[in-house]
């Protein structure tokens, strides 16, 4: 695993699961799975409405759960309508990774976990975003919401979902969390343009990262340049284009992938990686899970790179972001 150091010092592992659609017993049985081959960080937020699902895998993963959201009545109820022997996988044995200027990715091979052991707290990586308008007081009052879903006593990232009219209001209550030590990084998503000018002008505390939509169709080399000058990392949301323009079926992947043994959606995902650029695929199938996290035991060329540099459209595939 490489891990990136953020512009205040916190290391974030440059690769993580996205959660959006992952609920219920199916989406606590993903995130399980995905604790226990590896993955250390976690893509969630309020939108997804799955904030507890995320809170139940993890405090089944983890070393004790003394502290946790199940030792509430509703989330207890909760886990146990969703948390059944006939639902858990017993098949997976549990794994376990290290957790304040510029951001940048270090690589670093984590040696073999203890597979004997549960996850500890400290080496989860866990994001979740406030994805609603709300003035300073709700902004709070969602902040501690949300650590109340998790289970958690702090976060390590909170992300405001996108530009929202009372943005400036929000990232106040962020900064003062922040400072409380209830996060331990802020960060932004889908902000753009003069909006992010304008927001980044009036941040006491600077973001550590914008979550945008990056892949290689739309690469976002502008986007990049500007926040790396800010010392913002740049973390990309469907890293695999949701599967569009048929990109599982790209030419120019397929052949790199043929001479690398591995999977198209590696090669797009290594892109990515090789760019600096961290990302947070959705998987379902233990398969993909494991896949995804397979990036670290091979290497682009720069040719190759630089093919698929060209696929860039420069343009994004969902257009409401943008």
């Amino acid at each position: 695993m490489q891990y990136i150091t953020l512009n205040n010092g916190i290391k974030m592992p440059s690769i993580g699961l996205g959660t959006y659609e992952l609920q219920g017993q199916k989406g606590v049985k993903i995130i399980q799975n995905a604790l226990q081959i590896g993955y250390k960080l976690i893509d969630t937020a309020q939108m997804y409405e799955n904030e507890k699902e995320v809170g139940i895998a993890l405090a089944m993963t983890m070393q004790t759960l003394k502290d946790s959201n199940l030792h509430t009545k509703e989330t207890r109820d909760f886990a146990h309508h969703i948390t059944n022997t006939k639902y858990l996988d017993s098949n997976i044995t549990p794994t376990s990774s290290p957790h304040k200027q510029s951001a940048h990715i270090e690589s670093s091979e984590v040696s073999p976990n203890d597979l004997s052991r549960p996850l500890q707290r400290n080496e989860l990586f866990i994001t979740t975003k406030l994805s609603s308008n709300m003035p300073y007081k709700k902004a709070w009052q969602s902040i501690e919401s949300s650590l109340h879903n998790l289970g958690l006593e702090y976060v390590d990232l909170l992300l405001i979902h996108e530009p929202y009219e009372n943005t400036k209001e929000m990232y106040k209550a962020c900064e003062e969390a922040y400072h409380k030590g209830l996060i331990h990084a802020i960060g932004i998503s889908n902000f753009y343009g003069k909006f992010l000018e304008d927001f980044l002008d009036s941040a006491r505390v600077m973001p550590v990262l914008n979550q945008v939509q990056a892949h290689i169709f739309f690469q976002q080399h502008t986007l990049q340049k500007f926040l790396e000058s800010k010392g913002i990392h740049l973390q990309a949301w469907s890293p695999l284009a949701c599967g569009k323009n048929n990109i599982f079926t790209n030419k120019t992947l397929q052949s790199i992938a043929n001479t690398h043994h591995k999977s198209t959606a590696q090669i797009a995902l290594k892109f990515l990686l090789d760019k600096g650029i961290s990302i947070i695929p959705k998987a379902s199938s233990l398969k993909r899970l494991q896949e995804n996290l397979t990036l670290f035991d091979f290497s682009l060329t720069q040719q190759e790179r630089d093919s698929i540099t060209q696929l860039d459209t420069n343009k994004s595939l969902f257009g409401w972001d943008c």
